[in-house]
C-alpha cells in the first residue's frame, strides 16, 4: 500500500514539472503527466508523451530526466530521442510522440526530478503530400 501512495505522489510531482528547451519558446512540450514505474529489474521508467504545439515542425526532439539527492546534487540524468535516432524525423505541428527512459538510480536517493525537452527548428513545416 506504501508503495502505491509513493507512486501516485510521484506521478503528481511529475506533471508539475516544466519544460524548458534550448530555443526558449516551450514550443515542444509535455502532453500530460509522466508516468513513473518500476520494472522488474528494480529501475525507475518514465513513460509520458510530447506535443509539438508551434506553427512549424522540429526535429532532434530529446526528453531528459534529471534526478537530484536532498542536497540538490545530480544523482543521474538520461535522455532519449522520441524517433529512435532517425536523424530525418520531424514532429509537425499538432502532432504527438511518446517516449520511455529507465534510470539505474536508487529510488531512495532520489529527493526531486526535473524533465527538459530540447530539439532543432526545421525547415521543413509542412508534411510531404
Amino acid at each position: 500500500m506504501k508503495r502505491l501512495i509513493l507512486a501516485a505522489f510521484l506521478v503528481v510531482f511529475i506533471a508539475a514539472l516544466g519544460c524548458d528547451s534550448p530555443n526558449g519558446n516551450g514550443v515542444v512540450q509535455l502532453d500530460g503527466p509522466i508516468l513513473e514505474s518500476m520494472d522488474a529489474d528494480g529501475n525507475l521508467e518514465f513513460n509520458g508523451a510530447v506535443i509539438n504545439t508551434g506553427d512549424t515542425a522540429v526535429k532532434s526532439v530529446y526528453v531528459v530526466i534529471v534526478l537530484k539527492d536532498q542536497e540538490g546534487n545530480v544523482v543521474e540524468a538520461n535522455s532519449v530521442s522520441i524517433f529512435d535516432e532517425d536523424p530525418n524525423a520531424l514532429l509537425y505541428p499538432s502532432e504527438r510522440a511518446f517516449f520511455s527512459l529507465s534510470v539505474s538510480s536508487d529510488p531512495n536517493r532520489v529527493f526531486s526530478k526535473e524533465v527538459e525537452v530540447y530539439y532543432e527548428d526545421s525547415q521543413d513545416s509542412q508534411p510531404s503530400s
